[in-house]
């Protein structure tokens, strides 16, 4: 701490040591002129800050160079101990609070984003011997200065155009958590509702853990009682399965009429009975065997991606 000398400089506020690692932090306002800097306490202090963060990592075993970890958050004053805090709500009265015209200004402001070591930044370390602090170029460099980088950085996610590209991928992030969580369910439903296919009876409460993960042992075919079995052309199924079965067939058959080519072995089939009848039972039965092999294997797939796409982890690249 006493290295980085920053504790004279009045851009920052509260240095401090950390207690359960080597490092410090601090506090630094955000750039005069910008709509943070005139969120203010009753009596005229910043309400919101950056904190800052410096720890040095010990060194693996048998090295001498140490990771350096840096932090850049967006902190609230009147969150002390909790500079992640995302609650804007200030307790009537606090001393340490935003004013009044402050709230306002705050509600309707962009925040920036909280930075780590992790988000695109230079590999920063500490050669214990050479007792200097180095980037991922080699380039000696002071603690002040890897601090102030952070800073920058930190303030640039303030920008109009990041903003607009940090929204962009977040829209398409967010669509396909929707995509794969929406389309899960409803092969889930489809597959429950309009097949003789069921949970087996130990694996029936896995409905209710979002991020289970399925596998074909999980699911087996009902079997028909004898009073509730339908026919089509001699192929026995049940009424459950039958017109969804039929829906399936109906929709190849409209699709193979105006899409595919009528001429060649689809002219052949559909000018003979015989074989217009043999083709019809034999989709009939890939309707009832396929989909169902397909629905369960997408439901496999889907459900092992549920945990990929909802804790994705993204970098923030300024």
């Amino acid at each position: 701490m006493a290295r980085a000398g920053i504790a004279p400089l009045p851009e920052y506020e509260d240095v401090a040591s950390i207690l359960d690692a080597p490092g410090f932090y601090t506090f630094r306002r955000y750039p005069v002129g910008t709509d943070l800097a005139s969120v203010i306490t009753a009596d005229g202090r910043p309400a919101v800050r950056c904190y800052l963060a410096f720890i040095v990592k010990r060194p693996p075993a048998g090295s001498t160079v140490s990771r350096v970890i840096l932090k850049a958050w967006f902190a609230r004053r009147w969150l002390a101990g909790q500079p992640m805090g995302r609650l804007d709500t200030v307790p009537s009265g606090h001393p340490d609070g935003p004013s009044p015209a402050s709230v306002a200004v705050l509600a309707k402001t962009p925040k920036p984003l909280d930075l780590d070591s992790d988000d695109d930044m230079p590999g920063f370390i500490y050669d214990n011997v050479e007792d200097v602090f180095q980037d991922d170029t080699g380039k000696i460099l002071t603690p002040r200065q890897m601090l102030e980088a952070m800073y920058a950085k930190h303030c640039r996610t303030l920008g109009r155009a990041f903003r607009i590209r940090w929204k962009m991928g977040s829209f398409g992030r967010w669509t396909l958590r929707q995509t794969v969580w929406k389309t899960q369910d409803g092969a889930m439903w489809i597959l429950l509702s309009f097949y003789d296919v069921e949970l087996v009876d130990q694996k029936k409460g896995m409905l209710r853990n979002p991020l289970r993960e399925y596998t074909p042992a999980d699911f087996h075919r009902v079997a028909d009682k004898p009073n509730e079995r339908s026919h089509f052309f001699g192929f026995q199924t049940s009424q459950k399965s039958l017109f969804t079965n039929l829906c399936v067939v109906v929709l190849v058959c409209l699709t193979l009429y105006y899409k595919a080519p009528h001429e060649g072995l689809l002219r052949a089939v559909y000018g003979n009975t015989a074989l217009t009848t043999a083709a019809l039972v034999f989709g009939f039965l890939l309707a009832d065997i396929i989909v169902p092999w397909l629905l369960i294997r997408a439901i496999g797939w889907l459900s092992r991606m549920r945990d990929r796409v909802l804790f994705f982890i993204r970098k923030v690249r300024v």
